[in-house]
């Protein structure tokens, strides 16, 4: 009898280094763990790794990155900042290709509006140096949405057009699927007033909430604010069942994910312009661009109202949110890099 020789499996090994995660337990954030978890069911990745970047002990974790880069082919670095600096400069003896994602302020820094200190906005601005460093430092770099490149100096713009591309973020059509809505609205305690999905995770400025509440004034009785605050991940598809629409009044904004989630369960998106909302809602009957001003966003979103939904947008919208079929090109520009060597072995 013959011995079983272990079957080599030649996919590709990557490894996803981040500085955000979801908290002290080091677990990757959700919209970084639901990209992972996309990349390996690609039948040319063999596994997907997770690097997490701690603040608190910045040189033990870049010898740990280094050690961790040795057994993988690519290497994808989420977040711009000082802090992927350091982690270039930990992987820079290691010859694989060295990918960086840029998600918002690390590139606008327009978070530097509602800093409260001189040292919050040197930080802001110094990690949007950083991110602009990156750019000549890694073999690519993408971002989440198209309008960030804008913000990029004109003196790196002969390097964008050789080696940028977007990333767009997807949406796990797994665990994004619509629930009951009556279930949903008793477990959350909403009556029978039409609530209004206002998405402030971090509790954060520059969501704008001022805005939505005035907004929401505006339209009547009738609507009610629903607060999703310090929501857990899995929670978040119960809140967008039990809603009637999503507002989003954000001073700014990368390519926010709140508005790919709500239309993958066919609700009504209302957002004011920032980031690529614009470009996310572009052809749809039921969602819009509303106003910053809310006497005015609120007749834009009643009138929009007493139309009937049918922009069913779960299928519609699913080729370009659906997060399996986004990572596809993920895949291919990772094997592009590695080169054709690879690619023959993939195919042995």
């Amino acid at each position: 009898m013959k011995a079983q020789v272990p079957v080599h499996n030649p996919g590709l090994r990557i490894l996803i280094v981040s500085n955000q995660v979801a908290g002290a337990n080091g677990v990757v954030n959700p919209v970084l763990q639901r990209m992972m978890a996309s990349l390996s069911k690609d039948p040319r990745i063999a596994s997907t790794d997770f690097a997490p970047f701690s603040k608190g002990n910045p040189l033990g974790t870049m010898r740990q990155i280094a050690r961790a880069a040795r057994s993988h082919d690519i290497i994808h670095v989420h977040f711009g900042g000082i802090y992927s600096l350091l982690v270039w400069l930990s992987v820079l003896a290691i010859r694989c290709p060295k990918i960086i994602t840029f998600h918002g302020t690390d590139i606008h820094a327009k978070a530097i509006k509602s800093a409260k200190s001189s040292a919050e906005k040197l930080k802001i601005r110094l990690n949007q140096w950083a991110s602009f460093l990156c750019i000549l430092l890694y073999n690519r770099f993408g971002f989440v949405a198209e309008e960030m490149k804008s913000y990029v100096p004109r003196v790196l713009k002969g390097r964008m057009r050789r080696k940028s591309f977007v990333h767009r973020l997807g949406v796990d059509y797994s665990i994004f699927t619509p629930l009951d809505r009556d279930a949903s609205r008793r477990e959350l305690g909403i009556g029978e007033w039409k609530a209004v999905l206002f998405s402030d995770i971090s509790n954060s400025n520059v969501k704008r909430r001022d805005i939505a509440e005035s907004i929401v004034a505006q339209l009547g009785s009738g609507y009610r604010l629903l607060i999703m605050s310090g929501v857990a991940a899995d929670e978040v598809p119960k809140y967008i069942s039990a809603c009637d629409m999503l507002l989003l009044t954000s001073d700014e904004e990368g390519s926010p994910n709140i508005i790919r989630e709500c239309l993958a369960m066919d609700k009504r998106v209302f957002s004011v312009e920032v980031g690529d909302a614009k470009r996310q809602l572009a052809g749809l009957k039921n969602s819009m661009i509303v106003s910053r001003n809310p006497q005015e966003a609120s007749s834009q979103i009643l009138k929009s109202m007493q139309t009937e939904y049918t922009d069913s947008t779960r299928e519609q919208l699913r080729p370009t949110l659906d997060i399996d079929n986004i990572n596809k090109a993920i895949v291919d520009m990772y094997m592009d890099m590695l080169g054709k060597d690879k690619d023959k072995a993939l195919q042995a």
